[in-house]
């Protein structure tokens, strides 16, 4: 699965460009988020001499945006907690030339430079680089519908906007809330919104909440979400946002209808930050995210990219996808760092493993869902040879104190056994099950082989049978 480098037409550096020399290597880094300090951070660690310049045009670097839901809920104290690095540690204990509200506008590989503008001065400036990471993440889709841009209507992808969220709280104390898009960040925003006072909403265009899950799997939590009081408006989306006698009205579908509200969070998705890249003329795939081979190389051999602009090579479908989680992103700056750094390490894929809160439940998935399967076409043109199996069964000894049901649903080509994912959904026991099955699809195991893997067994812990077990025993009887 590798790429062609270098398919673009010849470039020259441009006769006017300084390429003063200079005795240690130049590693410029645009992003300084998940990717780009762990690139930055390996590479001052292996090549101390290296001359690193991290280029971030917002106000912070490495800060745990998985974790803002629970800051704005309360269950986080402060929201320095989310910070994993700062600008001053990165500069003073780690030897990284951060450069803060700094936007790279150009890059121009000819010359092996990039354009920069201060955001905060206007002033731009050229770097010259030997080695360039393209780490630029992706952005919070606003959809083309009216109020987007309203006093109150908020995306959550920076820090800064749950700060911004946060003190919009303060300061106005809502007392109603819709959350526009029913997957990971709106489900678990709307249980901040609950556990901060609010009436909540969600309003998702599909009919079912976490649209990532075979429909099956989200029936127990879609009614746990309206047992705490969220307020579901399944299969139809919104139209527009509006003021409202002081307050934000959400209009819905086709209608007149709308909900009334004080504050709007609108999470119906991103998209990969990757027209920077296009424009220097590097190719990007299907999802217009960049493509990269194993080693992070971009089609430029100069070039590396990381983190959510990039599409990854997918175990199961054996194809580049886009998936845009945190693990890889930060997986994939190591491997750059290493890579510049001169090793020779390869990015092994990836399986879009992940997993969820929702208020008492867990909800987790890895490989492809029933639907993804058939709709890939890699399993017979109707998808006639997916074969899937959901199971329900205690996740401790059934006469533990406390034990709790776990539904399980397996996913298997039916041709050869082969194991092609799962979801689990719970309130105990559902994170670290997933990540049985991830290890299993990765190390290539069949759904028979699983069904026999030697598992721990107390009954605090685990049924003699485990739960994946039982249901890989269930649905291996489909296996041709």
């Amino acid at each position: 699965r590798d790429i062609t480098l270098g398919t673009q037409q010849p470039i020259s550096p441009s006769p006017g460009v300084n390429r003063k020399a200079h005795s240690m290597q130049t590693v410029v880094i645009i992003g300084g988020d998940a990717a780009g300090m762990s690139a930055a951070s390996k590479i001052k660690r292996e090549r101390k001499e290296a001359d690193v310049i991290v280029y971030e045009r917002g106000e912070h670097i490495s800060f745990s945006a998985c974790g803002m839901p629970y800051w704005i809920g309360g269950t986080i104290e402060s929201d320095e907690d989310l910070l994993v690095l700062t600008p001053e540690v990165a500069r003073n204990k780690r030897g990284i030339d951060v450069r803060m509200r700094h936007e790279v506008t150009a890059i121009n590989r000819a010359d092996k430079t990039v354009e920069v503008r201060n955001l905060d001065t206007g002033e731009p400036s050229t770097q010259v680089y030997d080695k360039l990471v393209i780490a630029t993440g992706a952005s919070a889709v606003r959809p083309p519908i009216p109020g987007m841009d309203l006093p109150g209507v908020f995306t959550l992808r920076a820090l800064s906007d749950s700060q911004r969220m946060y003190a919009y709280m303060a300061e106005t104390t809502p007392q109603a809330a819709v959350v526009i898009g029913g997957g990971y960040i709106g489900v678990e925003m709307a249980e901040a919104l609950i556990d901060r006072g609010l009436e909540v909403h969600i309003v998702e265009m599909l009919p079912q909440i976490m649209p990532n899950f075979d429909a099956d799997m989200v029936d127990e939590v879609t009614d746990h979400l309206r047992e705490k009081g969220v307020q579901l408006h399944l299969g139809v989306g919104s139209n527009g946002v509006s003021k409202l006698d002081g307050r934000l009205a959400v209009g819905l579908g086709d209608t007149k209808e709308a909900i009334v509200a004080d504050l709007v969070l609108v999470s119906v998705g991103v998209r990969p930050n990757s027209q920077l890249a296009a424009d220097a003329g590097l190719a990007l795939g299907r999802s217009k995210a960049i493509l990269v081979d194993d080693h992070m190389h971009t089609t430029d051999p100069d070039i590396y990219a990381a983190g959510d602009c990039v599409e990854h090579h997918h175990i199961v479908l054996d194809e580049d996808v886009w998936i845009p989680l945190a693990p890889s992103a930060n997986k994939g700056g190591r491997i750059v760092g290493e890579n510049i750094s001169g090793s020779d390490t390869a990015f092994p894929g990836i399986l879009g493993t992940a997993v969820v809160k929702v208020f008492d439940y867990t909800m987790s998935v890895t490989g492809l869902t029933e639907r993804a399967a058939v709709a890939s076409g890699k399993y017979g043109s109707e998808g006639e040879f997916v074969g899937s199996a959901a199971i329900s069964a205690y996740d401790k000894a059934h006469y533990w104190p406390g034990a709790e049901k776990i539904k399980a649903k397996l996913v298997i080509d039916k041709r050869d056994g082969r194991i092609l994912g799962a979801q689990l959904v719970g309130k105990a026991g559902v994170n670290k099950r997933i990540d049985i099955v991830a290890t299993a699809i990765t190390a290539g195991l069949t759904v028979d082989q699983l069904a026999l893997l030697d598992l721990s067994y107390a009954p605090p812990y685990s049924p003699v049978y485990d739960p994946v077990q039982v249901c890989a025993g269930v649905v291996m009887k489909q296996v041709m």
